[in-house]
């Protein structure tokens, strides 16, 4: 069994399994807002290059679902804005963090679209408990960018859930996310 990965005081990283950083399946447990919210958004920039990597592996639905996918993530950052001058965030150099995104996408490059869907089904949930947690610490003046940046993450396993069903207008939950951040 992994341990818990939590995320506290001045950003620090308690793994207790001592494992390597990677997006995990199992919620990390959040006790502090300012270093978990600038994880969260470097996050964001290795999901961009992740997603749009993976767009160059795919063709059709799938290509055209990951380029939204990555456009909701460079949008959600741009949202973001705000609150990373608010809080005086010194995000780590954003090419080195796609560089991260580039890589887990060639590891990634042989899923099938129907791995990816129920990748995104079984561990995208872990995400959504995380900013869960990031929003009941948030400050009043921050919960309308976390409500945002957890409402991103539903639509992402909203529409896995849709497209695994067969739905035609699946894309539109990510077209209709994407309004929201553009």
């Amino acid at each position: 069994m992994v341990g818990d990965l939590v995320i506290g005081e001045k950003g620090a990283f308690s793994d207790c399994a001592q494992e390597s950083f990677t997006l995990s399946q199992q919620p990390r447990i959040i006790t502090d807002f300012v270093p978990t919210l600038q994880l969260f958004l470097e996050e964001e920039f290795i999901g961009d290059a992740l997603f749009d990597a993976l767009a160059n592996f795919h063709e059709g639905r799938a290509r055209q679902a990951f380029q939204l996918m990555a456009e909701i993530e460079r949008g959600v950052i741009a949202t973001m804005g705000p609150a990373i001058a608010r809080h005086g965030l010194k995000l780590a150099d954003p090419e080195g963090l796609r560089e991260d995104g580039r890589r887990e996408a060639e590891a990634m490059r042989d899923m099938s679209w129907s791995d990816f869907l129920s990748h995104v089904d079984e561990d995208y949930p872990a995400f959504v408990d995380e900013l869960e947690q990031l929003f009941r610490l948030a400050p009043k003046a921050d919960k309308a960018d976390i409500q945002l940046f957890l409402d991103h993450e539903v639509a992402l396993i909203d529409f896995a859930a849709a497209e695994q069903n067969g739905d035609p207008k699946s894309v539109d939950i990510l077209t209709a996310f994407l309004q929201r951040v553009t």
